[in-house]
């Protein structure tokens, strides 16, 4: 059942879209003037648009935009030049780093050498010096050796020269 509600009513599709008296020739001179003034349309808006695009403005725009990619050309080649300059700045700073730590490394084992060898030197002023005491202690033995040696032999001698002085005035007494 169809609703009740549509406000017209139905109508055959030949009867609706062809108004009464309309030819089939009238609807192609109706179709062909539309084309036509389409077309003429159509050729307004290229002829605008080509006058458009070889305007003044459009050739400064074309300028400008020739300008801003030669620039911005020139600037992705400094950028990249920066970009080069600073990566062989950062692989010196390493290298600069490694010589550092290699200097570091380097003058700490120097260092390390140097108080071994300073170690060294103390050591053996201690043991000259502890020669020296000795030394000088084996030449105060020494003297005293001497001299007593001297004082054994003076007594010695004087011993001998004491009896026979008593033998003789023994001797002289007794004669």
């Amino acid at each position: 059942m169809a609703p009740s509600f549509y406000h017209y009513l139905p109508v055959a599709m030949d009867e609706r879209w062809e108004p009464k008296g309309w030819s089939i020739r009238r609807w192609w001179l109706v179709a062909a003037i539309l084309v036509v003034l389409i077309g003429v349309v159509l050729v307004c808006l290229i002829v605008y648009f080509a006058n458009a695009a070889h305007s003044e403005a459009c050739k400064n725009g074309l300028r400008l935009q020739d300008e801003c990619r030669n620039t911005t050309h020139l600037l992705k080649h400094q950028l990249t030049r920066a970009q080069d300059s600073l990566l062989q700045m950062e692989m010196q700073a390493n290298s600069c780093n490694q010589t550092m730590m290699d200097l570091r490394d380097s003058l700490k084992k120097k260092v390390s050498q140097t108080q071994e060898q300073q170690a060294c030197i103390k050591e053996l002023e201690r043991r000259r010096d502890k020669i020296e005491k000795l030394n000088q202690e084996l030449e105060n033995l020494r003297t005293q050796k001497e001299i007593s040696t001297t004082v054994q032999v003076n007594s010695g001698g004087s011993v001998v020269v004491s009896s026979l002085l008593v033998l003789v005035a023994v001797l002289f007494l007794h004669f």
